[in-house]
């Protein structure tokens, strides 16, 4: 029953954590059930390939799950993980952008009105994003509940599933398991509008500057720039975010590749810390930007930016380190557990 046991693996692969026992136990006392029925009609054991036929009757697992899925709510359980942690970086971002203007209305004497209605604007900045964050998440939940548009793409893969293919069993190590789909799916989403926002697409670079410091992100008047030598590392940031991009796309597809996730992962890894130190080490983060009013009042707030920021990269890299040693550890009990399977 080994056949039987990687499909439901795979099954699980697609379902969302608080539901996957359940439709897991479900669907092998179903399928149990209809290889008693087969065997007792041929009076023997099923071989390799009517399993195989009889699994691929059911359908590909990625089409079963979808299936089982039901939205009961605005956004179902399949995607509100992704549609949650989207919506917390959002915060987040808008939170530190209207707290750096803030900052800077300050340094520039501006009366405290000013200041705290551009504070109260970011409650006018977060309800339209969230509004169209989650319209978007609910449009897809609904399209794909109601009218399976998932399993529409998917059919011609269903109709080529061959269930003998499928990856084999894992063991219940944390180094063995599929990489989170759900996490894979957020983090594309973030270094693609990264990604657009470095290569300065005009509409991207305005969105995020509304998003990040509000109408102050507009109008022109931020006194900051990032410092020259960010040049140099222009080309280096666009290929790491390209190698994370490839990963997180083939990730999406084959959860199971585990041990491609980790080079693709130490690879980032090693370079963005490579990047970090030399920002460390660089002497001006970011400058006074040409023709600044008021330069003057700006040049110690300026000096506190980049000594924090200094600062923050440099604990950045000793983490990113201990990551790298993580991950390369990592590799080697996944190589090793691979090795030992054969023999099993």
């Amino acid at each position: 029953m080994d056949l039987l046991e990687r499909y439901l693996q795979s099954v699980r692969t697609y379902l969302p954590k608080a539901q996957q026992d359940d439709i897991i136990k479900e669907l092998s006392e179903n399928l149990r059930s209809q290889i008693e029925d087969q065997e007792s009609g041929l009076g023997r054991a099923l071989n390799e390939d009517e399993l195989a036929a009889l699994l691929k009757r059911h359908g590909h697992p990625l089409i079963v799950a979808t299936r089982y899925r039901q939205s009961q709510h605005l956004i179902g359980p399949t995607l509100f993980p992704v549609y949650w942690q989207v919506m917390k970086i959002i915060l987040v971002i808008v939170a530190l952008g209207y707290g750096i203007a803030a900052l800077v209305m300050l340094a520039q004497s501006d009366p405290i009105f000013q200041v705290l209605g551009a504070a109260f604007n970011f409650v006018g900045a977060v309800l339209p994003t969230f509004a169209w964050v989650t319209l978007t998440f609910a449009v897809l939940d609904l399209g794909n509940s109601k009218f399976r548009l998932l399993e529409k793409v998917t059919k011609e893969c269903d109709e080529k599933f061959d269930p003998r293919t499928l990856p084999p069993l894992k063991s219940d190590s944390p180094d063995a398991r599929p990489i989170s789909r759900s996490k894979t799916a957020f983090e594309l989403f973030f270094n693609v509008a990264f990604l657009l926002w470095w290569l300065r697409v005009e509409p991207i670079r305005r969105l995020a500057l509304f998003v990040a410091l509000g109408p102050v992100g507009l109008a022109g008047k931020i006194p900051f720039q990032l410092g020259p030598f960010w040049k140099t590392i222009y080309v280096p940031i666009i290929l790491l975010t390209l190698v994370s991009i490839s990963q997180q796309v083939v990730n999406l597809i084959h959860p199971h590749w585990v041990k491609f996730y980790g080079v693709t992962r130490l690879i980032t890894q090693v370079g963005g810390s490579i990047l970090l130190y030399l920002l460390y080490r660089a002497r001006e983060i970011f400058v006074l930007a040409p023709g600044a009013a008021d330069a003057a009042k700006f040049t110690e707030l300026l000096r506190i930016i980049n000594l924090t920021l200094h600062y923050v990269f440099l604990f950045t890299v000793v983490i990113g380190v201990f990551e790298c040693i993580k991950q390369i550890r990592r590799l080697v009990r996944v190589r090793r557990s691979h090795a030992m399977s054969p023999a099993l």
